[in-house]
């Protein structure tokens, strides 16, 4: 046995103390002599006061002994006894509320009218656990979907706890029940003092590697919502450049089957307004099925795919994909011979060039890059430019000597300019030899020394060729449309850069890479520019996104533009084994606190008093006397 409100030496000390004073009543009497008279005409005041006499015995012990025990169960009553050990701490409960994407698909009840969603029901079954705890308890709240995330401490508010339920909302992320079952044995673990259950309110919808989880807590209780559904959803869209037509887009859409039966549904993309494609898809329980379509789009639009099913989760039917437009660089050109850089600048489709007479020349001319062919302006361009056979009076890069037949010795394959060129067999007619600076880049070089120097500044980038690419010498050479690339790529390198564009499901996004890929080459940018951690292993390239949004992928002269708007559905839906508790508890099954006994105990105090009081009082109404009492006061 226990107390509640006192300890027991308290209990003793204020037993023993009342004892004292009740025994002490007893055996003090204050009372005076009462004499019956006829009148008090002849009895005048005596000076000699009553004298207080104290009773050696007691007259009535069963009197004492009864108000004794009487006021014990009294006081023992206020000390509040309980049997067993009190908890006065009470349990650390943990609560997984499912927050994935699957929560959000339709259930099979209805309130008021509407039909209410998987998660609806969780939260009502949340709820309700949390009435069926003691008060004196203590429950963290915990969303879980791709990730565990706290949204409580261990709260003994449970309206705190109610507040924070209603508050949570289906995420777009699919069920990573595993990590949420570590991460509540974790918290209780370390920040509980006595570990109560950890309780899983949800539709346990799990990637397939964890539909037969058995490793389970054995304080785990689940409180599953929702049935099997059928659905039918898109999984993945994906868009590249046609090898074939560079202002066509290869696309590729698959749709996934989540349910057990099979479906017939109706596939259909537009671009903008206008209509790209249809397909009838049949699907069979569990599979995948990808259809493949083309179309043109020179500029830059929204994509839409659409199914048209209607399901237990309309959030999958469609996605909208942004797709860029082509990136061009717009390109000035002053040559006084403009059909020697025609087929160079003019044949490629991402560069928009204008050809003009350098007496026309404006150093301020709305362009990106500048191409000076064999004259020097006055003032230089505010722009990349592009320098052939400038004067060595006015050439950004010194010109050492202008030699004739001159022979190219070779390429420096190590600079972005020399990558990929062989050609040596060359004889210039005429070509102009350049002293560089510390810090410029060499890209070609003769027997007498450099022949493209490049140099890269704050604001802008230049290249000087001391040869011109549409002479006799070079025009056929396989290095000259080459080497022009190349520069193009070195100053504009979105513009040479290869896309590809997806629309895939939030979470784990799996990208190839190759087994020898450059860490330090490779960088991944959210919408907003700010770089994502990942991790590069096995071949294939990972990084977490768990919400929607674009994340960009740059290695080298290749983006990946993943469009991560589709919410990710699991394939499986875990089972709990036999031995697990389900449902809500009843509140009895969760107070382990023993029953009270005070009201007993004050009961019978109270009793003993009013006994006491018939029997032993002295008021002459209620005194009780026997029989022979009676006859002689008669």
């Amino acid at each position: 046995m226990s107390f509640l409100n006192l300890s027991l030496g308290e209990l003793l000390g204020l037993a023993g103390a009342i004892s004292a004073g009740v025994v002490a009543l007893y055996l003090l009497d204050r009372s005076r002599r009462k004499q019956v008279v006829s009148t008090l005409r002849f009895w005048t005041d005596a000076d000699v006061r009553t004298q207080l006499q104290h009773r050696r015995k007691i007259q009535q012990p069963w009197s004492l002994l009864l108000e004794i025990i009487s006021l014990l169960l009294l006081l023992l009553a206020i000390a509040g006894p309980r049997l067993g050990v009190i908890d006065s701490t009470g349990r650390d409960h943990v609560l997984i509320l499912d927050t994935s994407a699957w929560m959000g698909s339709l259930g099979t009840r209805t309130q008021n009218g509407r039909q209410m969603t998987l998660f609806d029901e969780a939260r009502d079954a949340a709820r309700a656990y949390l009435k069926s705890l003691p008060r004196r308890d203590r429950v963290m709240l915990v969303r879980a979907d791709a990730l565990a995330t706290p949204a409580t401490a261990f709260e003994s508010d449970f309206g705190v706890v109610e507040e924070a339920i209603r508050r949570s909302q289906p995420g777009w992320s699919a069920l990573n029940l595993e990590q949420a079952l570590e991460f509540a044995q974790r918290a209780q673990r370390l920040q509980s003092q006595r570990a109560g259950e950890i309780v899983f309110a949800g539709a346990a919808r799990v990637p397939e590697e964890q539909a037969e989880l058995a490793d389970l807590p054995s304080n785990l209780r689940v409180l599953l919502s929702g049935a099997p559904q059928e659905n039918v959803g898109l999984r993945k869209i994906g868009l590249r450049r046609s090898p074939a037509a560079p202002d066509a887009w290869d696309i590729y859409v698959a749709v996934h089957n989540y349910g057990a039966k099979p479906h017939d549904v109706d596939l259909e993309l537009q671009f903008g307004q206008s209509f790209v494609g249809a397909r009838r898809l049949q699907l069979k329980p569990g599979a995948d099925q990808q259809e493949t379509f083309s179309y043109r789009a020179a500029g830059r639009g929204y994509l839409e795919a659409r199914l048209n099913v209607h399901d237990a989760f309309p959030q999958d039917d469609r996605a909208l994909i942004e797709v860029p437009g082509e990136a061009s660089l717009h390109a000035v050109i002053y040559s006084k011979e403009p059909q020697m850089l025609r087929a160079l600048f003019a044949s490629n489709p991402q560069l928009e060039a204008a050809f003009q007479d350098p007496a026309q020349y404006d150093p301020a001319v709305k362009a990106q890059m500048v191409v000076l062919d064999r004259f020097a302006p006055p003032k230089p361009p505010q722009a990349d430019s592009i320098w052939i056979q400038p004067p060595a009076s006015g050439s950004p890069i010194p010109v050492r000597e202008t030699k004739p037949n001159l022979h190219l010795a070779g390429w420096n394959d190590g600079t972005p300019l020399g990558a990929g060129l062989r050609a040596q067999d060359v004889v210039f007619e005429s070509a102009e030899v350049f002293t560089p600076a510390t810090g410029d880049m060499v890209a070609a070089e003769s027997s007498a020394g450099p022949l493209v120097v490049a140099r890269e500044n704050k604001q802008d980038k230049l290249v000087v060729l001391g040869f011109q690419p549409g002479a006799p010498s070079m025009k056929y050479q396989l290095a000259t449309p080459l080497l022009i690339a190349n520069i193009l790529k070195w100053m504009a390198p979105e513009m040479f850069r290869s896309r590809e564009v997806q629309a895939g499901t939030v979470g784990l996004v799996r990208v190839p890479a190759g087994e020898d890929a450059d860490t330090s080459a490779i960088r991944v940018m959210d919408e907003n520019q700010r770089p994502l951690p990942f991790t590069i292993g096995g071949g294939r390239l990972q990084f977490f996104s768990g919400a929607p949004g674009a994340v960009s992928v740059l290695s080298g002269d290749r983006e990946s533009v993943y469009s991560l708007t589709l919410p990710d559905v699991a394939d499986a839906v875990w089972r709990p084994p036999a031995g697990v508790r389900r449902g809500v508890p009843k509140a009895a099954e969760m107070e382990t606190s023993p029953p009270e006994i005070w009201p007993w105990l004050a009961a019978l105090g109270g009793l003993g008093l009013l006994l006491d009081w018939l029997l032993y009082g002295r008021g002459r109404l209620y005194r009780l006397r026997t029989p022979s009492q009676m006859r002689r006061a008669a």
